[in-house]
């Protein structure tokens, strides 16, 4: 029985909408959590990508009031909260929320309820706290930042005991995060075209928080979550096998998905930052085929010239119609300990497209016919010089 605390935050519909691609079992489970809801009015909605398990089944026969979009064919996450999303707002209210929630997590009785108090209060799109369903004491996001700079996620794994609520995050995840609906209306639903699986939630809060909506996380909602059933990552694995590392790279399966993180570069990365990030991105997929794999052997060398630093002395830069002390001051170029020797800054391959001077010089300094003698030359001259300064800005 709802109190009158209860009813006074009732009135609005929440749309709760779950893809699902066999795994049964957890469905059962997440349904179960979402019946015992202390909120209503709570309308369910399983979007299921053609599941060979009986799953559509199982949820005719046991959960005949909850909706049931179906595909022929595999929706992975994005397309499926897309088509969730998209049935939500051609029947809801100005004021009606939507929950994205995973079948592999599991929430409390008061979890709903929660998240549109929090909303309310806050104006905001809302996520939980994330914890390790073996074990509740581990906190696997309260909160996630994006570092464009290094191209890295840094989630919080840690909470004082007074923290109740946070707004110092730049996405949410899409497990079990209450959304109302009047924003995606404005912003725009969930691009599963673009971003079938990983990176659309990312995506999809990043344009949100871009036009002037607030996000928060509140830490009196906790979602366990399975993860022991997340998709394949390659940050574990060691000694892959080129098939592995190739699905690593390629499979949508992947949260590491080169294709999916270059879009996502594209699109919501800083101008200033985007080219920096993607050359991040390719030094990234070396690396993963490089150090991981058994043809390390070959791809290290190729690497090493693709990525290395790249030196060049003050002849060549007037070979190539540049002016050393100009460079110097641009931050272009950087000395490199005693001797005529210098360090080529990433931002050259920036300007190179205006400046036909910068491509010459950036063209000599990677040669690889000739890159490794102009190495060994510049350490050799090092050594002889003493050696005792440090490299100024090598990158």
């Amino acid at each position: 029985m709802q109190t009158l605390a209860d009813l006074a935050i009732s009135g609005s519909c929440v749309y709760v909408v779950i893809p699902v691609f066999n795994r049964l079992e957890l469905t059962k489970s997440c349904l179960d959590c979402l019946s015992e809801q202390s909120y209503a009015p709570l309308e369910l909605i399983v979007v299921d990508g053609g599941s060979t398990d009986g799953t559509p089944e199982y949820l005719r026969q046991y959960h005949p009031l909850v909706t049931v979009l179906q595909s022929n064919k595999e929706l992975w996450w994005g397309q499926a909260m897309e088509l969730g999303i998209a049935h939500c707002l051609a029947r809801s209210r100005s004021d009606d929320m939507v929950l994205m929630m995973n079948n592999d997590t599991l929430i409390d009785h008061h979890y709903v309820e929660t998240l549109v108090r929090a909303s309310r209060e806050h104006n905001a799109a809302i996520g939980g706290l994330i914890v390790d369903s073996r074990d509740t004491a581990c906190i696997l996001d309260a909160g996630e930042y994006i570092n464009w700079s290094s191209y890295s996620f840094s989630v919080r794994t840690a909470i004082e005991s007074h923290e109740t609520y946070t707004t110092k995050i730049d996405v949410l995840s899409g497990r079990g995060t209450l959304v109302p609906l009047s924003m995606v209306r404005t912003a725009g639903n969930v691009n599963g075209s673009r971003f079938p699986h990983y990176i659309a939630d990312y995506e999809f809060f990043l344009r949100l928080k871009r036009r002037g909506f607030r996000l928060g996380v509140t830490y009196e909602a906790v979602v366990r979550s399975h993860v022991d059933v997340t998709g394949l990552s390659s940050r574990c694995m060691e000694n892959l096998t080129f098939v592995q590392a190739w699905k690593a790279l390629f499979s949508r399966r992947s949260m590491d998905n080169l294709m999916d993180h270059w879009r996502f570069v594209r699109d919501c990365a800083p101008s200033a930052l985007q080219r920096h990030v993607q050359r991040q991105l390719i030094r990234r997929s070396l690396y993963l085929v490089a150090s991981r794999t058994k043809l390390r052997h070959v791809v290290l060398p190729l690497a090493w010239f693709l990525t290395g630093t790249y030196y060049v002395t003050g002849d060549d830069c007037t070979r190539c119609g540049c002016s050393t002390e100009g460079l110097l001051r641009t931050g272009l170029l950087k000395r490199w300990k005693r001797n005529d020797w210098y360090v080529l800054s990433e931002e050259v391959l920036d300007q190179m497209g205006s400046r036909p001077e910068l491509k010459r010089l950036y063209r000599r300094a990677w040669n690889p016919a000739t890159k490794i003698s102009r190495w060994l030359k510049a350490k050799a001259e090092d050594r002889l010089s003493g050696g005792d300064r440090r490299t100024v800005g090598q990158r």
